[in-house]
């Protein structure tokens, strides 16, 4: 609700309680029932504005928002430091697939995912002080809606997140830090409390329909909600949390998520590009019901010899070489950089031919220069394995491994924009990996290992939501030993799923 809109309410208010009225009893009743009404609307506006915002749009509003959705995808790709042809060449995706309208995106999906199966998406987009938020299922809008909100205001929830689930102090002896830098944390909400945060954001990120149907969310991010831990959101009436019934995954981008589901039903299923067959309408045989993944030649990268020589302090994880240690029992052939081993180039040298990359070290994210200064630490004289080191392997290597774990501190942030978040995660996308579990914060070494080694575990047996559903399940039992939120919620799937 916007200011003009909140005064018209309390005007009407005022105006129905000046009235001295001793008329028949039904005609004060009327005008009771009325105050009532408007002061339930006041409430309504100030606690939930987005049920006050028109469910439809305007004619033209669907292809004017997916014109400056465009845009701001290239800004996106821009700064993450690709050229205009490599833009052109992604963004041709938008084109060749007609993705002009929400109605159009809904059918696109259709023939893309089944209609049976509980998956929802959620498109956030970013513009002139207002969330759009539209909801669909393959096939259908479900919802549509304009919130009033500030961009300040949405950064301010990743901000909130980080006071209430105690992250500024408890990773102070965990994460790396510019030597002889004090730095201190931006300012929380005043008066917020962890229960209101969590009320706060379950109603601007999800309908308020939205039940234990939903077994699978697809997040299509806005500034830095791909970044917010979606599985502490609360949407149920037994104030259960999403963890409890649903997995969810992020995908970078609507012209990502596209391109990359079709790639994935070409190899899976065979297909010879023509994108007009129905999901739905696949003999049974063939549809992506469920898949594992086994780790049949996996690289490892284990606990480097952190560098004294540059501008950061990096304090050693003995939790991360006991991921890797986990790890291996499940892996048939494998390569291990360890310790000193773990440089840039022997990276470059083996990633080429694994299937997964398992990155158990240092990251740093950095909202100023994501290309340079969002990084991976590894051993040697050049220790930082840069976005952009890894967006050039794109051009590099005929292939990527099909997944990336970064257990790694801050490697799903970045800077944030209009289109989501520049940073590490993505980038791996960009090189080629359809699949990233990401650290949303700097993470707990004895939670992590035991998380991590859950996930390898999960993996191994089939499941419809793959990776995301594996990750639930490895978070549901790294909660029963570690309770506390900020142990559990580190990590998202980040990609497109099976």
């Amino acid at each position: 609700m916007n200011k003009q809109e909140i005064w018209l309410y309390l005007i009407l208010l005022r105006g129905y309680g000046s009235f001295n009225i001793k008329g028949p009893i039904k005609l004060q009743s009327l005008f009771l029932a009325m105050r009532v009404y408007c002061f339930v609307l006041v409430i309504i506006g100030i606690w939930f504005p987005s049920a006050l915002i028109a469910q439809q749009d305007p004619e033209g509003k669907d292809a004017e928002a997916y014109q400056i959705y465009s845009v701001q995808v290239a800004e996106l790709l821009k700064v993450r430091g690709m050229d205009d042809k490599a833009i052109a060449e992604i963004l041709s995706v938008y084109k060749e697939n007609d993705i002009s309208s929400d109605d159009k995106l809904a059918s696109l999906l259709l023939k893309l995912y089944p209609d049976n199966q509980g998956i929802l998406f959620i498109f956030y987009q970013f513009y002139n002080d207002t969330l759009r938020r539209v909801v669909l299922e393959p096939g259908k809008v479900k919802e549509k809606i304009y919130i009033p909100v500030t961009r300040k205001e949405i950064l301010q929830l990743g901000t909130d997140f980080n006071h209430l689930l105690g992250l500024y102090s408890s990773s102070d002896s965990r994460m790396p830090s510019l030597r002889g830098a004090i730095v201190k944390p931006p300012p929380a909400t005043a008066g917020l409390t962890y229960q209101k945060l969590i009320q706060k954001a379950t109603t601007l990120l999800l309908p308020a329909w939205f039940d234990q149907s939903w077994k699978h969310l697809v997040i299509i991010p806005a500034l830095n909600l791909g970044t917010l831990p979606f599985y502490l959101l609360s949407p149920y009436p037994d104030q259960s949390i999403l963890l409890d019934h649903c997995s969810y995954s992020v995908a970078p981008t609507i012209g990502d998520l596209i391109a990359l589901r079709l790639k994935m039903l070409k190899l899976f299923l065979g297909w010879n590009g023509n994108i007009r067959i129905p999901f739905n309408k696949i003999p049974e045989s063939g549809q992506m019901d469920s898949a594992a993944f086994k780790l049949e030649n996996p690289l490892f990268i284990s606990n480097p010899v952190y560098p004294l020589h540059t501008a950061y302090s990096f304090p050693d994880l003995p939790g991360a070489g006991k991921e890797i240690d986990l790890a291996i029992p499940f892996a048939q052939n494998y390569v291990l950089l360890k310790g000193a081993a773990a440089q840039k180039d022997s990276v470059l040298k083996y990633i080429e031919n694994a299937d997964l990359v398992y990155f158990a070290t240092h990251g740093m994210a950095s909202d100023e220069d994501p290309k340079n200064k969002c990084f991976l630490v590894l051993s040697g004289q050049d220790p930082f394995f840069t976005a952009k080191n890894i967006m050039d392997c794109r051009n590099l290597f005929e292939k990527f491994p099909e997944m990336v774990i970064l257990s790694a501190c801050q490697t799903g942030l970045g800077k944030s924009m209009e289109a989501g978040v520049a940073g590490l995660a993505r980038s791996f996308m960009l090189a080629g990996a359809h699949h990233i579990i990401m650290s949303l914060w700097n993470v707990d070494d004895e939670a992590t290992a035991f998380l991590m080694n859950r996930f390898i575990i999960h993996l191994q047996e089939p499941h419809r939501f793959m990776p995301s559903e594996p990750l639930r399940q490895a978070l549901i039992d790294t909660r029963a030993k570690f309770p506390k939120s900020s142990q559990w919620a580190s990590f998202a799937a980040f990609g497109v799923d099976f």
